[in-house]
């Protein structure tokens, strides 16, 4: 069985319809939404479209919000969703989970837009971004915690899956959108938001990818020459 855990902030617009769309899905076992400091009826919706609610005094991002939620979580796979997508069915579900609930991969991402897959196939280092993620429970805690920030939390996950047993796997969502931070903020917030988000997403892909494989190159030898006394 399956956990939905949803990170919400000020989604009271779309949050019931999430919380609904994955509610009687014959392979999840329970819907947490975790309400992240929200100030408007964020909690009241969710509740009512027939989530857990757990809510932090204060905005604590992404990341933490995901952290509370599966502290609550009683089951071995987890579904993370954003609270402010539309257009699911069970069976987008069903494609996102089975993956994992299978044993095929750790980690399967329902990817929203075409570009993104595109530009992860031509450039390689772009990640995979994507708020519906079902993953082992033991993903999420093979991933530092110095990681687990904001929105640096997805590439992280991408990270650790890739390097921990059965690896990730990915495929478009069809029908499914979400709403822009700028229409929920406003052009000049939603702007400043998003640029925020994009500044954590390439400051931990520097750090993994980057950083992270000239360290491994440079340690290879060491590792090798200590294999090679026996250690």
């Amino acid at each position: 069985m399956v956990s939905v855990v949803i990170a919400a902030y000020n989604e009271a617009a779309t949050v019931g319809q999430v919380v609904a769309a994955v509610v009687g899905h014959p392979e999840v076992d329970e819907v947490i939404v975790v309400d992240d400091g929200s100030d408007d009826a964020t909690s009241e919706q969710a509740a009512s479209a027939g989530a857990r609610v757990v809510r932090l005094p204060v905005n604590r991002g992404k990341a933490a919000a995901l952290e509370a939620g599966v502290a609550e979580a009683c089951s071995e796979v987890l579904l993370f969703m954003d609270a402010d997508v539309t257009g699911l069915s069970h069976e987008a579900i069903s494609r996102i989970i089975r993956p994992v609930t299978g044993g095929q991969v750790d980690m399967h991402v329902g990817i929203r837009a075409r570009k993104t897959l595109w530009l992860n196939r031509l450039l390689r280092v772009f990640p995979i971004i994507g708020g519906e993620r079902a993953l082992s429970r033991r993903i999420w805690f093979s991933v530092p915690q110095r990681h687990k920030r904001g929105f640096r939390i997805e590439v992280a996950l991408n990270h650790t899956a890739k390097r921990h047993g059965r690896g990730m796997s990915f495929h478009v969502v069809e029908g499914v959108s979400h709403r822009t931070k700028e229409d929920k903020f406003g052009w000049r917030k939603g702007l400043v938001r998003r640029l925020g988000m994009i500044g954590e997403v390439v400051a931990v892909t520097w750090s993994l990818y980057i950083v992270g494989g000239v360290r491994d190159i440079l340690s290879t030898p060491r590792r090798r020459q200590v294999d090679d006394r026996g250690a």
